[in-house]
């Protein structure tokens, strides 16, 4: 036989091989469809890359998203070169089961702990087991109502007057400014106060502040593309793509400004700083406490990583959300919004005269009922973390039928179950904050499961009160002083990132109000 028979019969060979582990691939999925574009052995990878890495044309989310509505919101599978296969779910009750009632049969990824380890090891985000509940049964001490009433809402209510005074300055030159841009420092400059007692001056435009958040956010998005690269350990060793270099340069920037940060709280030993801590209520001092109580110690790195990813919760999360809010109330349709919202501002204001002044936690209790079903209903339609991933430990069955074998990945999306018309009606897809109201309160009829933005079971978001006592306090103190319309023919871009982000921001026209 020649070697042109040969190769053909090698070809062939190896093209059976893939069919036929395909096909015991598949068995072992009961119940799920396979993504439209898959195809033996390679999945749906070079698909994948195509839209997200190459033709940036859609987000991972955004992929994952459109393939529930071409499958009717059914399940499905999707699988990636190197055999990784993951199984998205849409129903609510996969979801209970997945985040409570199967909560032990499912970890967060060693793959995705992997790759977020320069950022955030060792983490509360990162963590399973009695680790991860002893960091959230710290960290839980942050968010009582105490702390929200006495110290947070007032933080809030200074950062957002700063706000004013910063948008004020730019539109003095031009009423187009970059809102995602100036939310974002106002999330960053409120969570420095709230978890690390330091007050930074993003907004009064701190070239070290701003330098770090534009280093963090590109290591983000460096660090993301890893989810569409399976090579991409062999990328990082020889920084052979501008991602992995991007990740490699940000990450000095990030950690120089956060170890000085640090060095506040502990010594070169770890040990905790007793006199900068004794009386400290911020996130730091909460750990630091801790660690003295238990004659225990803090490495440097584990300190920088927690600090790492609270910027991630309460800057990335909560500014994504307010650009979110911003985007749909600046929509022409939505105007009546935009204008009742003005009026609820004004009144938690106690009128024109006093929009100067810091809105309180006091002021905004029961007068902001629209404000908040605004909030979780433009949060339906854009989550700030539109999809999240964990992997089966232990072989289980989902409610829908869905068998999950030991080592698959599971996904699931609430860009996508906050859009079905089984749960939110024929008009999911529309913005109706009215759905959020009865009686004159925010409803409760939506569950966790059903209205997962804000995650759910035991490890519902920590900070959701807090996260929504800063939105509407930022929200209504914009609003009470700016008439907010889009940018003409400005369309912006989302990126493949932690969270719901835009690439080149997204423009606003801002017309103060007299």
């Amino acid at each position: 036989m020649d070697s042109n028979l040969w190769l053909q019969a090698i070809a062939v060979a190896l093209a059976v091989l893939c069919v036929v582990l395909y096909k015991v691939s598949a068995k072992r999925f009961n119940g799920v469809n396979w993504h439209a574009k898959h195809v033996p052995f390679l999945g749906s990878t070079l698909d994948l890359q195509e839209k997200v890495l190459q033709k940036q044309s859609h987000t991972a989310a955004m992929y994952f998203a459109e393939e529930f509505y071409r499958n009717g919101y059914q399940p499905y599978g999707i699988s990636l070169i190197g055999g990784k296969v993951v199984i998205v779910v849409v129903d609510p009750a996969d979801i209970k089961a997945v985040l409570k009632d199967q909560f032990y049969h499912f970890e967060k990824p060693a793959t995705v702990k992997e790759m977020f380890a320069h950022l955030m090891d060792k983490s509360i985000f990162l963590m399973d087991g009695p680790e991860w509940k002893e960091q959230r049964t710290i960290t839980s001490h942050l968010f009582s109502r105490r702390q929200l009433r006495d110290r947070m809402s007032s933080v809030f209510g200074v950062h957002s007057q700063q706000m004013i005074g910063a948008l004020q300055e730019q539109i003095s030159e031009s009423p187009t400014v970059d809102i995602q841009k100036v939310l974002l420092c106002v999330a960053f400059d409120s969570i420095n106060s709230v978890a690390f007692n330091r007050q930074v001056n993003s907004l009064g435009g701190n070239p070290e502040d701003l330098r770090f958040q534009d280093a963090f956010d590109k290591n983000e998005l460096g660090t993301c593309q890893r989810f569409m690269v399976p090579w991409w350990k062999v990328d990082r060793y020889f920084q052979s793509s501008v991602w992995e270099r991007m990740v490699t340069e940000t990450t000095k920037v990030t950690n120089a400004y956060v170890d000085r940060v640090v060095d506040e709280y502990v010594d070169a030993n770890g040990r905790p700083k007793t006199e900068a801590v004794a009386s400290d209520q911020t996130l730091t001092g909460l750990f630091m406490q801790h660690a003295l109580r238990e004659g225990t110690a803090f490495t440097r790195l584990y300190i920088r990583n927690m600090i790492f990813s609270f910027i991630v919760a309460g800057r990335d999360t909560t500014g994504s959300a307010l650009t979110s809010c911003v985007d749909i109330l600046s929509r022409p349709e939505n105007t009546e919004w935009q204008e009742r919202l003005h009026g609820v501002a004004l009144e938690c204001f106690g009128g024109k005269a006093n929009v100067e002044e810091p809105l309180s936690f006091d002021d905004i209790t029961g007068k902001a009922v629209v404000c908040e079903a605004v909030i979780l209903e433009s949060l339906r339609l854009q989550p700030p973390v539109p999809m999240n991933e964990k992997v089966c430990v232990k072989a289980t069955t989902l409610p829908s039928g869905v068998h999950v074998p030991e080592g698959a990945f599971l996904s699931w999306c609430p860009v996508a179950t906050n859009r079905v018309p089984d749960y939110w009606g024929e008009d999911a897809l529309a913005f109706k904050p009215t759905r959020w109201i009865e009686d004159g309160r925010v409803s409760a009829k939506y569950d966790d499961y059903t209205y997962s933005t804000f995650n759910c079971g035991p490890r519902l978001c920590l900070g959701k009160n807090m996260a929504l006592l800063e939105m509407q306090i930022v929200l209504l103190t914009l609003l009470a002083r700016f008439k907010i319309t889009p940018k003409e023919g400005f369309v912006p871009k989302p990126i493949n990132s932690l969270t719901r982000t835009y690439g080149n921001g997204f423009m606003v026209n801002l017309e103060k109000r007299h």
